[in-house]
């Protein structure tokens, strides 16, 4: 009966130690709040617009006050009439959830007009996959990618 106290003994400090561990590590990742979780979203990702079937590209990266930022290119921007000459811009994306929101989403055609501002949500679907839905400010739908991370998280 002894060497069987002696395997159990250790074996239970053991999970003891491995809870204590999982118990601080699930606190540590709470107090890191959204930057913790917004670091999901950075790198770089790629995605075929299902309206235009235009290649779809964007960086996403985190800003020091913990918002991100992403800027984007289509290879078609059919609002910009269906050339690329343009570049989407995001600067104060916010995490909600597990999702980015941001009411400024903004395209501008390089070959003339106003900038356009749209609102932008893109939700984390699993760790390589993100959904981008965009609208106008009244909500109505303007468009919606999956993009698939390239870049090494």
């Amino acid at each position: 009966m002894r060497p069987r106290l002696t395997i159990i003994m250790p074996a239970l400090f053991l999970v003891a130690g491995l809870g204590s561990a999982v118990l601080l590590a699930q606190a540590a990742n709470k107090s890191n709040g959204s930057k913790q979780s917004g670091r999901q979203f950075v790198g770089y990702w790629m995605g075929v617009d299902p309206l235009d079937g235009g290649d779809a590209r964007r960086g996403i990266t985190l800003n020091d006050d913990g918002t991100l930022s992403m800027i984007g290119h289509d290879s078609v921007l059919t609002l910009c009439g269906g050339t690329d000459r343009g570049i989407i811009r995001v600067s104060d994306f916010t995490v909600v959830g597990s999702a980015l929101v941001s009411n400024n989403h903004v395209l501008t055609c390089t070959g003339g007009g106003n900038p356009l501002t749209l609102k932008n949500r893109t939700e984390l679907i699993d760790k390589n996959i993100i959904r981008e839905t965009v609208t106008t400010q009244d909500d109505e739908f303007v468009d919606e990618t999956l993009y698939h991370r390239v870049s090494q998280p």
